[in-house]
């Protein structure tokens, strides 16, 4: 999923000559702490709302508060993983767009790049999540397929952790059906360490869970 496949259709970004008072109005009505300054189709600063709060001054413009140094961006060919890593590494609730020539072609909200993220992890489908605890060195994505396949059943999504201060990592599971008692016996034949199951609703209520912990991480 790219980053042009997830542009708000609402969101609109500020202009230099826009006022304080039209720039709050926006970063209200959109939710954000963040709103992109266009001109001329060029993306040329980012207004954060901390600017507005600290301002003292009623006559200054958005082109006086925002920031004109390292303003983040995507590519729209870029991946969704990019936007939310963009997101997260900066604190962001929005992200601008541009193409390969650099012209504006909109911005992606926090909460659209999370629900498309949750789409992608088919959070919604039902099913059960299965958590592994390996070494790196032995994970083998090959392997835990075919154990799940085995036993007529698939993999729908696949995420991995490595677990600080140790050569091991976590693997989530997402399988798409709800008894998964055999393929845990499967796992434990081949020595897999089983750490956690959710099966059928728990499983959704744990992704949703997840998921909404990733919103509150990137809100903060």
């Amino acid at each position: 999923m790219h980053a042009s496949e997830i542009i708000s259709d609402v969101i609109q970004p500020l202009k230099p000559r826009d006022t304080m008072a039209r720039a709050l109005d926006l970063l209200d009505e959109f939710k954000l702490a963040q709103l992109p300054v266009v001109q001329a189709e060029r993306l040329v600063g980012i207004l954060k709302d901390s600017a507005l709060m600290d301002n003292s001054d009623p006559e200054a413009t958005v082109e006086k508060l925002m920031d004109t140094v390292e303003i983040p961006y995507v590519r729209d060919r870029q991946h969704i993983y990019d936007v939310l890593k963009l997101m997260v590494q900066n604190g962001l609730s929005v992200v601008p767009v541009l193409d390969m020539g650099g012209r504006y072609l909109g911005a992606i909200s926090e909460h659209e790049a999370l629900r498309r993220m949750a789409e992608l992890m088919n959070v919604a489908a039902a099913g059960s999540v299965v958590e592994l605890e390996i070494n790196r060195n032995d994970y083998s994505l090959q392997q835990i397929a075919r154990i799940v396949e085995d036993e007529g059943a698939r993999l729908i999504s696949v995420y991995c952790s490595d677990l600080p201060d140790t050569s091991r990592m976590e693997v989530t599971l997402k399988i798409n059906r709800e008894d998964i008692s055999a393929i845990l016996r499967s796992f434990e034949r081949f020595e897999y360490a089983v750490q956690t199951t959710y099966q059928g609703s728990r499983a959704e209520d744990d992704l949703r869970e997840r998921y909404e912990d990733v919103m509150r991480i990137i809100k903060m």
